[in-house]
């Protein structure tokens, strides 16, 4: 399988070139290509995005307003999106997916100054990609105009617009730039999301689980009051919303998550077993767990059960991650056995050390027994 970052590759900048020109004739195409393709191997994908919105700059006469009209020009029909997800390359109707990113990345780096312009080009970004990455910028410097447009735009018909409107203003989104206006007035988005939580597409509850795990990390008081009011409508789908943006209170074992979620953190079982087989692996072996779990308590008890990684880390120190093992519920005096394979596979998400590695079992918040096993890496 070839790297993701490959989406950028010779044919895709040549088409977004040629694309371009069909728009612009007095558009350099053939140096615009030339100049991105002679650095583009070396980079990541963030770099490769940045290069060609650079490259987009450099080789576009005119003033900013005149190449976002431009950029627009050349977009797919919005509804050639497909719901869900960013990878329609397809290119022969116009930029979809993964290729407009270069279009947000250009509006991001140069069109600071212009916020009407860029607010709306954002606007028609969002329906092929996404303006999550271009708009934190324009939230930064012009919070309360940000606020006035997100306000309207949580109401769009659009449900690539609503979830714009939830996932643009998380706390800390991935790939995105820090904003701190976001960080230091939590409450002022959270109003943003009052008319998203229940939104028909889950989609747009997804981003909206995603802004409150966010929150959770930084105001975790404010995450259990505005949960617990959303609760109040009792709908699966809002329980199913308010779970997802639990997920990293519940691999903390704070007690707060835990029973929210129906899990006593004070449970009552025995650890009879717990083996780690082999304990010598290699970078790209499968490490076999298997444990054995009592119940000691006269009633039902629901469980939720993870292992924890100690990853060595290059200092010699270790680093953990919480993994999901099994979410159940145990009977009266009921004993159970699960089993799972963990892959050591190789990833360009974690570099692997040579040597002591660990593995703990966690039950509703509770550590329990820690095996150690050999990670040799070539």
């Amino acid at each position: 399988m070839e790297p993701f970052k490959d989406i950028y590759n010779k044919k895709s900048i040549n088409s977004l070139s040629k694309l371009i020109k069909s728009k612009d004739e007095s558009f350099d195409h053939s140096n615009f290509s030339k100049f991105i393709l002679k650095e583009l191997e070396s980079l990541e994908m963030k770099d490769r995005v940045k290069i060609i919105a650079k490259e987009l700059h450099k080789h576009n006469n005119g003033n900013y307003k005149k190449n976002i009209k431009l950029f627009i020009k050349c977009l797919a029909p919005s509804e050639e999106h497909l719901d869900n997800e960013w990878d329609n390359q397809k290119i022969e109707n116009g930029l979809s997916g993964f290729l407009v990113w270069p279009i947000s990345q250009y509006i991001e780096t140069y069109g600071i100054e212009d916020f009407e312009t860029s607010m709306d080009a954002i606007y028609e970004i969002t329906q092929r990609f996404t303006g999550e990455f271009a708009i934190r910028p324009f939230i930064e410097k012009y919070p309360k105009e940000s606020v006035k447009r997100l306000e309207k735009w949580k109401r769009d018909k659009c449900h690539h617009v609503r979830r714009l409107v939830s996932e643009g203003t998380r706390p800390h989104l991935p790939w995105g730039i820090k904003v701190q206006h976001i960080i230091n007035n939590p409450t002022i988005y959270l109003s943003l999301l009052t008319d998203l939580y229940d939104d028909e597409s889950e989609y747009v509850r997804r981003s909206v689980a995603n802004h409150m795990n966010d929150l959770s990390k930084i105001q975790d008081k404010l995450f259990f009051k505005t949960v617990n009011n959303w609760n109040k409508n009792k709908s699966r789908e809002t329980e199913k919303l308010i779970r997802h943006a639990s997920r990293t209170l519940l691999k903390k074992g704070d007690p707060r998550a835990l029973r929210l979620h129906g899990y006593n953190p004070n449970i009552k079982i025995e650890i009879k077993k717990f083996k780690v087989a082999p304990r010598k692996i290699k970078e790209g072996d499968t490490l076999n767990l298997s444990l054995e779990l009592a119940s000691h308590f006269s009633k039902k008890q629901a469980v939720i059960i993870e292992y924890i990684v100690h990853y060595l880390k290059k200092n010699g120190e270790h680093s953990e991650k919480v993994f999901r093992f099994k979410d159940t519920v145990l009977n009266p005096f009921e004993t159970i056995s699960i089993e799972k394979k963990v892959h050591f596979k190789k990833v360009t998400t974690r570099k692997h050390y040579p040597g002591k590695h660990f593995i703990e079992i966690q039950i509703n918040g509770t550590r329990y027994e820690k095996k150690i096993f050999q990670l040799e890496v070539n």
